[in-house]
């Protein structure tokens, strides 16, 4: 058992769909106090599975982190997208959210010619998922889809709007996002705000490993 296996349970145990919790309760939880770097860097609530809290914890509960917020000391956890489809009887199994992490960086890092890993640099806002050993190509990973598979869903295009702005101010040559699950996602964001958009690419990644460019517009798909 890992040292935050019992936040998975414990979340396992209360079954809903969107579960908000204090850092106190937590704390609670596990019975011992969250590391300095939970309660000052978003990045210690990453969704990927190079971190034991986060694999060890919620990934392994079938939940993902939707919001952190440091100063009042809460996180919200949701059900990843592979998790709903499946309990909703679904026909086509969903990678979930840490299998299609995985998925993705083995494309793009092809994609790209280059290894790439979860990093961070000491002035960026955030451990991105995927980037290369210099630096120079950053993205982050994202599995959406709509809200009961026809609403646009408001808080995931506020997501997206966060981390093209993240992404916009950090120092790389490449900058980008990749998308699983439900290609209208990213393609519904772009009809609206692609106008703010000046370096990030996007991408839509299919279930076979077709890599299909989005934006700027691509006349060729991998």
């Amino acid at each position: 058992m890992g040292r935050y296996s019992l936040l998975g349970e414990s979340l396992r145990a209360l079954r809903r769909e969107r579960i908000e919790m204090t850092f106190e309760e937590i704390e609670r939880i596990l019975g011992f106090t969250l590391p300095r770097s939970a309660r000052v860097h978003r990045a210690w609530w990453a969704n990927h599975g190079g971190n034991a809290q986060a694999r060890d914890g919620w990934l392994a509960a079938g939940y993902r982190v939707e919001h952190v917020n440091l100063e009042r000391r809460i996180v919200c956890f949701v059900k990843s997208e592979a998790e709903n489809n499946l309990r909703k009887g679904g026909k086509r199994a969903a990678r979930d959210y840490r299998s299609f992490e995985d998925f993705a960086r083995k494309v793009m890092s092809q994609y790209f010619g280059v290894e790439l890993a979860p990093k961070k640099k000491k002035d960026w806002p955030k451990c991105f998922d995927l980037v290369s050993p210099d630096y120079k190509i950053v993205g982050d990973v994202k599995y959406f889809s709509m809200v009961r598979g026809e609403r646009i869903p408001s808080a995931k295009f506020s997501n997206i709007s966060e981390h093209v702005l993240f992404l916009e101010r950090i120092d790389a040559e490449r900058r980008f996002l990749v998308f699983g699950n439900d290609i209208r996602v990213p393609q519904e964001w772009l009809k609206r705000y692609k106008h703010v958009v000046k370096s990030v690419e996007f991408y839509f990644l299919h279930p076979d490993g077709r890599l299909e460019k989005l934006y700027p517009s691509s006349p060729h798909s991998t």
